[in-house]
């Protein structure tokens, strides 16, 4: 096959086709945040690679029957179907998925595996298609695999960054359908060099256009039942979306807050509800007159801290929501608020823009200053001093760019977390942080252990420094914490404050120094435990007994919400439904990793025992080409979740997070396999140091870059998002060229192989994507990124038996 075949017009078709993929694949994962959880949202990923593998597979074993002069046909038909496909998926996802999994988590049947499997082979179909084209492709095309591989990730580069506008333009629905209107550019573009039947395609994408407009027109894309919501009852006033949220606007009368003391019997103003991904919630209150009308604020067990210090000077409130914590401080007489809010949704289009009249414009107060920041890079790069800091339910269960658990508020609760808003705390003043203990959860004891390891950096005894109060009685959605953290210790007089204005509104004192507390045998002995232990390593290993994991989280492992032990594993797998929206991890992991495993066991084990002769024929071992494509797959996807999770800590923002991390590493990577690939290919020797390279560059890259990272903490986000993508090139580059390069070597032997290890380079990576999430949640991102070097060590052993070519062949040049 000469290089002539391979014409513009399908380079173009090969960049909008993985463009359209890419784009379905992203904003599937935010629909699974919102449809269902965040636990499933990086499933999307493995749900893409498993029909892509299927697909390769399927080219490979309808090799003789698929005329290579009519490639150019089936594209064109391939990428229609993707069209349709799309629809399908957006379809089931609006009306049918939600349902089964509102069910599976009530615990009303024993169905959540096989659901998890179902939706896996629904929502595959896109995938299928687009998979489908891609294994035509590099089988007509073998012989620019390497420019048809690199076209491959420049589009979906591209995608990464156009998703970012779309899902803000269109919302997640629409935006699905933005997938079927790029698989229809690559239908044309197939067709151009159809000499028959390219219009087929065309009209078949256009069909899957058209009816996705029409039911998006007839409202039946859109998700109004998620999480045991259903907004059909009550009609949003709001309803908006962006890269990383969903953000809905409902009447919510009588929420009294969280932990709102049972002394309170004043009125409460009215509300609405902000629901984030369907499933946290925010609220605005109606202040058409001075703060004092909201009064409620000032009684709940997040405003406790204001108790210690009333009419403070500066105060700074993370995660600044709908504004009740900023109503709170300025009840208290605070002088100035100082404000971050990550999400621009909630800070500009509802309290600043829709509900501006509503909230008596309370983010355009003269003593209230709200940044739309992530609150940690905000208190990084001020030079502000507080006398509190104050974090209040900054837990919005929305799964950013990098997948499941890897949730927007991550990096703020971590012990460098801590360590930062300590550092901007005046000299006498106290961090605030509060949250609710969920069922099957121990929130507050791990707060408190946060807590202490960073008052322990700083050489400060914790004993002193901490105060801890819960409220009295536990409801439906849990007891709330409020963790105080004062650097400085609290003084005799402090303490005696604490103890009487925790009697005046029946709060419960878990821990705080000389007060007697109520440990019970629960959470709050764990936190008495915690507070008191007066030897850190003996506390380690009582800590690490218990059912529930309480040690720190760290940025290394800065799942905080994730609590379950890899020794509950069977258990989980076991379990009949999952507690949501943060407890039982463990149990959709578990059933996950089941069903990937049998997902890569299809498309890559069966096709090896059922074509094993036809694999066989050609040169060199097939089990060792295997081997090698499935060892890039994995350690490939293991970089990139583990890229994607530690470069979040220093971006401090999921939307920047997904478009230029993912972005630039996909980009380089295209230019690796573009102009790396042939001298990899024609030399073993140069195929060894490239692996190794890719194995040194992964740990460099993953442990090394942050110590760069860290010089600019404190610069803009754009100078931060070029730090990142500038340290993601040279790994991205070197790892682009083993894959086209092994594909290449293979194709001088065994040219009717390269479907198949096109399949089987997906079929590992979708293990990879499950593994290396429960490597990071179990033991850390450092871990993640050293199972990818030890892949592409693995590879460099195999790479002198994939790249010895065949006897008499020249190679590719």
């Amino acid at each position: 096959m000469s290089r002539d075949d391979y014409r513009p017009t399908v380079a173009l078709g090969v960049l909008t086709l993985s463009a359209a993929s890419m784009t379905t694949e992203l904003v599937l994962t935010r629909l699974f945040s919102v449809v269902i959880w965040y636990h499933f949202a990086f499933f999307a990923i493995s749900v893409a690679l498993f029909g892509a593998s299927v697909a390769g597979v399927l080219v490979f074993a309808c090799r003789e029957r698929l005329d290579e002069t009519r490639t150019s046909e089936h594209l064109a038909l391939a990428s229609g179907a993707l069209s349709v496909a799309v629809v399908f998926a957006d379809l089931c996802l609006s009306r049918v998925v939600p349902y089964w999994f509102d069910r599976a988590s009530a615990g009303d049947d024993a169905g959540l595996g096989p659901k998890i499997a179902l939706v896996a082979l629904v929502l595959s179909a896109p995938f299928f298609a687009g998979g489908f084209a891609m294994a035509l492709a590099v089988r007509r095309y073998r012989a620019a695999v390497h420019r048809l591989y690199a076209v491959d990730l420049l589009g979906a580069a591209a995608s990464c960054v156009l998703v970012v506008p779309l899902l803000g333009l269109l919302g997640g629905p629409a935006a699905l359908l933005a997938g079927a209107a790029l698989s229809t550019l690559a239908a044309f573009f197939f067709g151009r060099t159809a000499s028959r039947g390219g219009l087929r395609g065309v009209a078949l994408g256009g069909a899957g256009v058209l009816l996705g407009v029409v039911l998006l027109g007839t409202g039946m894309l859109d998700a109004t039942r998620a999480k045991q919501i259903d907004l059909r009852g009550r009609p949003p006033e709001f309803d908006a979306w962006n890269a990383f949220s969903r953000v809905t606007v409902v009447p919510f009368d009588g929420f009294r807050g969280w932990g709102t003391s049972p002394t309170y019997r004043g009125p409460v103003p009215e509300q609405k509800g902000v629901f984030i991904d369907m499933g946290a919630f925010t609220v605005l209150t109606r202040l058409p007159g001075a703060v004092k009308d909201a009064d409620y604020a000032s009684y709940d067990l997040s405003a406790f801290v204001f108790r210690l210090r009333p009419s403070p000077s500066e105060v700074c409130v993370v995660g600044a929501g709908g504004g009740k914590d900023i109503l709170a401080a300025l009840q208290a007489g605070a002088r100035r608020v100082t404000a971050a809010e990550i999400n621009p949704l909630i800070v500009d289009g509802v309290v600043r823009g829709r509900f501006r009249d509503f909230t008596g414009d309370l983010y355009r107060r003269p003593d209230v200053d709200v940044h739309v920041e992530d609150g940690r890079s905000f208190v990084r790069r001020t030079d502000r001093r507080f006398d509190v800091l104050l974090l209040s339910m900054v837990d919005t269960s929305a799964a950013t760019g990098a997948g499941a658990f890897s949730l927007t508020e991550n990096t703020l609760y971590t012990v460098e977390a801590f360590a930062d808003f300590l550092d901007r705390l005046g000299p006498d003043g106290i961090l605030s942080v509060s949250s609710v203990s969920l069922p099957k959860m121990a929130v507050g004891a791990r707060l408190v252990s946060v807590a202490r390891a960073a008052l322990e950096r700083r050489g400060v005894d914790p004993s002193r420094a901490l105060a801890v109060l819960t409220t009295p009685w536990v409801h439906t959605e849990g007891t709330m914490f409020d963790v105080l953290v004062k650097p400085s210790g609290f003084s005799e007089s402090e303490v005696q404050r604490i103890g009487d204005a925790a009697d005046a509104l029946r709060f419960h004192v878990a821990w705080v120094p000389g007060l007697a507390a109520a440990t019970g045998e629960g959470e709050g002995a764990v936190i008495h435990r915690i507070a008191a232990a007066s030897d850190a390593a003996v506390l380690r290993r009582d800590l690490d007994a218990l059912p529930l994991d309480t040690t720190p989280a760290t940025d290394d492992r800065p799942f905080f919400f994730y609590q379950d032990r890899a020794s509950h594993f069977l258990p989980a797998l076991a379990a009949r439904s999952f507690a949501y929206p943060f407890g039982d991890g463990l149990v959709v992991l578990s059933k996950v990793l089941v069903v990937t495993a049998l997902m890569a066991f299809a498309s890559l084990g069966l096709p090896l025992l059922a074509f094993r002769k036809a694999l066989a024929s050609g040169g060199g071992s097939v089990y060792a080409d295997s081997l090698f494509v499935g060892c890039l797959g994995f350690g490939f996807m293991a970089a990139e979740i583990g890229a994607l999770q530690r470069l979040a800590t220093y971006l401090g923002h999921p939307t920047y997070t997904l478009a230029v991390v993912l972005a630039s590493l996909l980009l380089s990577t295209a230019v690796g396999s573009r102009f790396l690939s042939a001298r990899v290919a024609a030399r073993p020797g140069a195929g060894v140091a490239a692996l190794l390279g890719c194995g040194v560059l992964v740990l460099v890259t993953g442990i090394g870059a942050p110590a760069g990272l860290a010089l600019v903490l404190g610069a803009p986000v754009s100078v931060r998002a070029l730090a990142c993508a500038a340290s993601l090139v040279p790994l991205g580059v070197l790892l682009g060229a083993p894959f086209a390069a092994g594909l290449r070597a293979v194709a001088g032997r065994a040219e009717d192989r390269l479907p198949f290890l096109f399949a089987a380079n997906g079929a590992t990576s979708v293990l990879g994507s499950v593994v290396a999430t429960l490597v990071s949640l179990h033991v850390g991102i450092t871990a993640t990124l050293g199972v990818a070097a030890a892949s592409y060590g693995l590879a460099a052993a195999l790479a002198p038996v994939v790249f010895r070519p065949a006897r008499g062949a020249a190679g590719h040049g």
